[in-house]
């Protein structure tokens, strides 16, 4: 059940990605060099939101409190380009009724925190196979 839920998670994680990009080529332009711009900013947002576990770790100094700020700045990045990416990819225009922006919210929430997930439950696992083996020596 372990391995289902991580294969979920990071199909789920590649499709944050996925919108991430997608949604900042909307917001900067589909030209050669937006695009571009559009994969290193997503992939600086996908790595700050996939490291959350080990930024949260981090609990004194300066490096500490900005690190966390911005990974406060790169989840709501993330949050608003994939809602962007949801909305335009699988809506498709639809009108925005109560239940449509439920849905919408919903599936945004749940596709952003399937990286920070994912980060979690693998380091959990690395972790407690380290105890295992540290155990058994």
């Amino acid at each position: 059940m372990r391995l289902f839920l991580l294969v979920v998670l990071a199909i789920a994680s590649v499709w944050d990605a996925f919108t991430t990009v997608y949604g900042t080529i909307r917001i900067l332009g589909n030209a050669p060099l937006q695009i571009l711009a559009s994969l290193l900013f997503s992939a600086l947002i996908f790595g700050f939101v996939l490291n959350t576990r080990t930024i949260m770790k981090w609990h004194s100094g300066f490096i500490s409190g900005i690190t966390k700020f911005f990974w406060f700045v790169a989840v709501s990045y993330d949050l608003f380009t994939s809602w962007i990416g949801n909305s335009a990819l699988i809506l498709r225009a639809r009108d925005m009724e109560a239940t449509t922006v439920i849905i919408l919210i919903g599936l945004t929430l749940l596709v952003t925190a399937s990286p920070i997930l994912l980060s979690a439950f693998w380091q959990s696992r690395a972790f407690s196979s380290q105890d295992a083996e540290m155990r058994r020596a």
